[in-house]
């Protein structure tokens, strides 16, 4: 356990430290502030964040340890969420030549951050997170 928390502690420092290079190019640079840079901008920092919540590693059994691993999963989902953004307006873009991407932004807000809200509440549901070396994962249910 103490090793796969050191590996996940480093790859996730690295992480943390390419995915702030990118928000804070993108907050200095003011011309960077177009559609495409933004949905790179959301993606780095909902990986900045799921890689800040899991360098927190694991605090003491509690209400701490709880908000570390809701607050992973939530960004981590977004993460992903946000690579799909990009791919489907890629895909628009480029494959079906439609310039109205810049008008779904808000509807891209709605799905990344929504879809990682439900999905971070239908984990709660039940006590069977499955296996693991943090708090918050358990290794079977309780009260059966």
């Amino acid at each position: 356990d103490r090793i796969l928390t050191a590996v996940n502690a480093g790859a996730s420092a690295l992480s943390f430290l390419g995915s702030a290079f990118i928000v804070l190019c993108y907050v200095l640079f003011k011309e960077l502030r177009k559609f495409s840079f933004k949905l790179v901008f959301f993606l780095a920092l909902s990986d900045m964040l799921c890689s800040f919540f899991n360098i927190v590693g694991d605090p003491s059994k509690g209400f701490f340890c709880y908000a570390q691993g809701y607050s992973t999963h939530f960004f981590c989902v977004a993460s992903f969420l946000w690579t799909t953004t990009i791919a489907f307006t890629l895909h628009r873009t480029v494959v079906r030549h439609k310039t109205d991407v810049e008008d779904l932004g808000p509807m891209f807000h709605l799905y990344v951050w929504g879809t990682s809200l439900a999905m971070t509440v239908i984990r709660s549901i039940g006590n069977d997170y499955g296996l693991g070396a943090w708090c918050w994962t358990q290794t079977g249910q309780t009260g059966k």
